[in-house]
C-alpha cells in the first residue's frame, strides 16, 4: 500500500492537483501499487498527452498559439519517468570499465 508521502509526491510528479477527480487517492495508491511511482507517473503523463492530441496549432489576426507544445510536452515527461525505473535484468545502469589510453 502507498503511503500518503508517495501519493503526493505522484501528485507534484505529475501536476495533479488535490481537487481532480479522475485521480483520486485510490487510483494513484492502485498505480503505485501495480507499477511503482515512476511507471505510475509515465501513465499519467501518457493519459495526459492522450487528451492533450486533439489540440492544434492557431494563427489568426496576428497572434499564434502553439497548442500542440501541450502534447509534445506531455510526452516527453512521460519519456522521462519511464526511463527512471530499472530492473534487476537491466543492465544500462551496471557499472563499465574501458581502458586508458595515454598519449605519447
Amino acid at each position: 500500500m502507498a503511503t500518503p508521502d508517495e501519493i503526493l509526491a505522484l501528485r507534484r510528479m505529475t501536476a495533479l492537483g488535490a481537487d481532480t477527480t479522475v485521480y483520486d487517492d485510490v487510483v494513484l495508491n492502485d498505480m503505485i501499487d501495480e507499477l511503482g511511482i515512476n511507471a505510475a507517473a509515465a501513465a499519467v503523463w501518457s493519459e495526459k498527452a492522450s487528451a492533450l492530441s486533439t489540440l492544434v496549432d492557431v494563427s489568426e489576426s496576428g497572434s499564434s498559439r502553439n497548442m500542440s507544445q501541450a502534447y509534445k510536452g506531455a510526452l516527453a515527461m512521460a519519456q522521462h519517468y519511464a526511463g527512471q525505473d530499472s530492473t534487476p535484468e537491466d543492465n544500462s545502469l551496471a557499472a563499465t570499465t574501458r581502458p586508458i589510453v595515454r598519449e605519447s
